[in-house]
């Protein structure tokens, strides 16, 4: 498409075709008569049926990370290293490259965010909204036969460690048990939310996709969102619309939030941006979920069942998956306990067994480092900075569990030692060690232009999603979650599209 028609009239202006973005475009085209403009940085391949679409965004077995943001930063201020923060620069955003567990959630998750203020988010009223999301993107529960060797001996293991075996990990109100997780995979593709929520629409005349758009910053004049500057082949363009929605998940919503004089007012001005629309609560909050990974070789048997199984065409990364509390644990539950397996670069199987801390109390940053669209993030994920150590006792209740289930049969007899610690278990007086040097993390970035209604100074957006104090701007994605659901954000994100775009598809 040509980069200069996506100036004539635009009703809504859509930034971000990720899993929110994508689904919230889709919604609006296909229910209204809205002239509708999606930009996405990243390419768009088209269609699923126009064979375009590069093979590892498509095959469910892998993690497809060819079309990369190159978000990196620090777990925590203090730790001594940076590392990546993957996320999909591509129609689908990372719908298109992540596992595909396709997780709910807790009915408390959303009950509490009603409860501090967001009317109409508690479970009964979201619980419809996934419903649509479920038949969207595919979500379907994985038979018995597609668990791998090392999934069904997880499964067995956990259950004989006594969580039990459970069919539905998406039911809203059960607090433990381990299984398959259900999956949004079609015939082994990733059906991704670009499948899901576009390709129905993509002939409308009322919806435009321009792949290739870096949007800068939105552009307000008297307290009213008017355009983005954009830049699309090259050429920077300001773009007018009558409403404008971010989604460019919780990295980049905030940071064109911050570009365009959005934010806290000091910080703004230390980097030689005007504060045009003082809120201090923009980049604030980020929170995902922190783990603690496990590492192991395989012993010959599980080695060649793997190497059997593997031939069959099917090998996924992930399905097997347990939630369970800790001692900390003050509602539903806080511990996902997950398996991986791999081969290293010499062929040999390693085998990865983590748990994560799903009611994390940490939170972290994202910061400018210069008013250039360019330039690279400060990403600060402040895991474990939690004043109690609430978050540290979570996960060293999580590697405990973790360690009773790979000592219980059958993986006790097709596992080696953890390649870190060694043959002996981790003690309790040396997790805290232990997880601080080997911290891992869940790729579930959120909550950084949180939702919560005004007089809430750590909130960016009221419950349907406008920016506090401005008219015409809107943000829809992971990043407006007020607290962390007890899940994965892919499914959760495309239902805050599906609950938004009935309020931000009402034009007037």
């Amino acid at each position: 498409m040509d980069a200069a028609a996506a100036t004539s009239q635009i009703d809504l202006l859509i930034v971000g075709g990720g899993t929110a973005g994508a689904a919230l475009a889709g919604i609006i085209a296909r229910d209204t008569d809205l002239n509708v403009v999606l930009l996405e940085a990243g390419p768009d391949y088209g269609p699923f049926t126009g064979g375009r679409w590069p093979r590892e965004m498509l095959d469910a077995r892998r993690f497809g990370l060819t079309h990369d943001w190159g978000y990196a930063g620090r777990l925590r201020s203090d730790h001594p290293t940076e590392r990546a923060f993957e996320r999909g620069r591509i129609l689908g955003g990372s719908s298109s490259h992540n596992g595909c567990i396709a997780r709910l959630g807790h009915r408390r998750d959303y009950d509490y965010w009603a409860e501090l203020g967001n009317d109409g988010w508690e479970w009964e009223a979201v619980a419809p909204a996934f419903d649509r999301v479920v038949r969207a993107l595919r979500v379907r529960q994985p038979e018995d036969a597609e668990a791998t060797p090392f999934q069904s001996a997880f499964i067995h293991a956990a259950y004989r460690s006594g969580i039990p075996r459970v069919d539905d990990l998406n039911d809203p109100d059960d607090v433990r048990g381990a299984g398959l997780a259900p999956v949004n995979i079609d015939h082994g593709v990733r059906w991704n939310a670009a499948f899901a929520y576009l390709d129905p629409v993509r002939e409308r005349p009322n919806l435009r996709i321009i792949g290739g758009a870096l949007v800068d910053r939105v552009e307000l004049q008297a307290g009213r969102a008017v355009a983005v500057e954009a830049i699309i082949e090259g050429l920077r363009l300001r773009i007018p619309a009558e409403r404008i929605v971010l989604a460019g998940g919780a990295y980049g919503s905030p940071a064109i939030l911050l570009r365009s004089g959005i934010g806290p007012a000091g910080e703004l001005s230390a980097l030689g941006i005007a504060p045009v629309h003082p809120l201090p609560g923009v980049g604030r909050r980020l929170t995902d979920h922190v783990t603690i990974p496990l590492l192991y070789r395989g012993r010959d048997e599980l080695d060649r069942a793997m190497d059997d199984f593997e031939a069959t065409g099917w090998l996924p990364d992930e399905q097997a998956l347990g939630k369970t509390c800790s001692s900390r644990c003050r509602e539903a539950f806080d511990l996902h306990l997950y398996t991986l397996s791999r081969r290293d670069a010499d062929g040999r199987w390693f085998y990865h067994l983590a748990a994560a801390n799903m009611a994390p109390r940490s939170h972290g940053s994202v910061k400018l480092t210069s008013a250039d669209p360019h330039a690279p993030l400060a990403i600060d994920h402040g895991y474990l900075t939690d004043p109690d150590d609430e978050d540290l006792a979570v996960l060293s209740d999580g590697l405990e569990v973790m360690q009773q289930i790979v000592a219980s049969s059958p993986l006790a007899n097709l596992l080696g030692d953890e390649l870190r610690a060694g043959a002996k278990p981790i003690a309790r007086s040396d997790a805290p060690a232990f997880i601080r040097q080997h911290l891992g993390i869940d790729y579930h970035p959120a909550c950084t232009c949180r939702m919560g209604p005004t007089g809430d100074d750590t909130a960016v957006v009221d419950p349907t999603g406008r920016v506090h104090g401005l008219e015409g701007l809107y943000v829809c994605d992971a990043s407006i979650f007020p607290t962390l659901m007890r899940a994965n954000t892919n499914l959760p994100a495309a239902m805050v599209a599906e609950k938004l775009a009935g309020v931000i598809g009402r034009m007037g």
